[in-house]
């Protein structure tokens, strides 16, 4: 049984961990096996958008704590561990199309920062969100920090930080953590909420993407000249002519990404 699945829907990927005797929480090989999916997705163009879940009604508990603790005392195998971790972290944020979390049961630690990572976060009623660091005597990434305080609030952030509570999907809603709360299947909620977005334009949405994500990370200046050659590339790309045509014919466009 694989840690991590991947299975295609349409023109969705939708990649789920799958260590349900540890509520998904992930070991280093784990850790490495999610982060190269996501790398591998960015050479597909037939992929306009990447679920992420969880098998077994949890999304991520975060880092198996006895896999860490089993290295922390040698210092290159502690280094491989965390350069692990922040690789998928970087593969997950560096997708070139929108990346939805879909959320059950505990997303904690290092499955919050993976659903960070994430452009949107949808939530059954049995998720819990929380940062435990401070039980543990850990210290939460600072580029972590930022995206938990810009998406959910200064104070938000400060009371799950500083308590290392769970908080429940509607105190999620309530502070932007999450965008909806759904009823049933959140994998299909999911599935229906990218409906429109890979409907549209690849070049128009992997330009939005960056911009946001820069945005949220306080390097909208760094991008700036990426964001133009997108824009350019866009200006001259099929799929503007097909835009355009499909406009004056008044029906819905075929986009390809070029």
């Amino acid at each position: 049984m694989a840690d991590i699945e991947r299975e295609r829907r349409g023109s969705v990927a939708v990649i789920a961990i799958n260590r349900p005797a540890k509520r998904n929480a992930l070991n280093a090989a784990a850790w490495q096996a999610l982060g190269d999916s996501f790398a591998e997705m960015r050479s597909d163009p037939a992929i306009r958008a990447i679920i992420l879940t969880g098998r077994g009604g949890a999304f991520c508990a975060g880092d198996e704590i006895g896999a860490f603790a089993a290295v922390r005392d040698d210092p290159p195998a502690r280094q491989a561990y965390w350069d692990a971790i922040m690789a998928c972290y970087a593969a997950v944020s560096a997708s070139l199309v929108p990346v939805i979390a879909a959320v059950s049961g505990p997303c904690v630690g290092g499955g919050c920062t993976l659903a960070l990572r994430a452009d949107f976060r949808l939530a059954d009623a049995t998720a819990r969100f929380g940062v435990p660091p401070a039980k543990l005597g850990l210290v939460y990434p600072a580029d972590s920090t930022q995206l938990l305080a810009a998406t959910a609030g200064v104070s938000m952030a400060r009371r799950m930080l500083y308590t290392g509570e769970l908080i429940d999907a509607g105190a999620a809603l309530a502070c932007g953590l999450v965008s909806e709360v759904v009823a049933g299947d959140v994998v299909e909620a999911a599935l229906r909420l990218a409906e429109p977005m890979i409907a549209n334009a690849p070049i128009s949405i992997r330009a939005a993407k960056l911009a946001c994500d820069a945005m949220l990370q306080g390097r909208l200046p760094e991008v700036a000249g990426e964001i133009a050659a997108l824009s350019d590339l866009a200006d001259r790309s099929a799929d503007y002519r097909e835009g355009s045509l499909a406009f004056a014919e008044k029906r819905k466009p075929v986009f390809t990404g070029r």
